[in-house]
């Protein structure tokens, strides 16, 4: 596990996102940060990996690899830092969960989602954050 949280903090640095919402986001997605944890959703499709990245992106078996499972995750966490109306690291991980087109009405599930990544992040950290700071173009 500790090997995973190093991959995802450098990967993250590298990418320009706080590496501690990374993990967050992460270990909120796969508890247990298995690259091998596989996730049936109820419309068919499945979560794969770390970062339980969606088979509707690609359908291979290349979201099981470690690096490539965290850098399309760590990707997808500064696409999102960079869309209109995601002014909050808290919008950011609803985004994750819901997606950005549900940023306006979320689920309660991803509200509660968001809540709990907030709170793995304050509790690692140490820090309170309210607006988003980077990854702005």
């Amino acid at each position: 596990m500790n090997t995973i949280i190093a991959l995802i903090i450098a990967i993250a640095i590298e990418m320009g996102i706080p590496s501690w919402l990374a993990v967050s986001i992460a270990l909120e997605e796969n508890p247990t940060l298995n690259p091998l944890a596989v996730n049936e959703n109820e419309n068919g499709t499945f979560d794969r990996g770390i970062f339980q990245l969606n088979s509707s992106w690609y359908n291979d078996e290349f979201w099981f690899d470690p690096e490539t499972n965290i850098r399309a995750g760590c990707a997808y966490i500064k696409e999102l830092m960079c869309k209109p109306g995601v002014n909050t690291w808290w919008s950011v991980a609803v985004c994750y969960n819901a997606g950005y087109g549900r940023l306006n009405n979320p689920p309660e599930t991803s509200i509660e989602y968001a809540g709990r990544v907030i709170s793995r992040w304050r509790a690692i950290d140490g820090r309170s954050f309210q607006v988003l700071t980077g990854g702005r173009r």
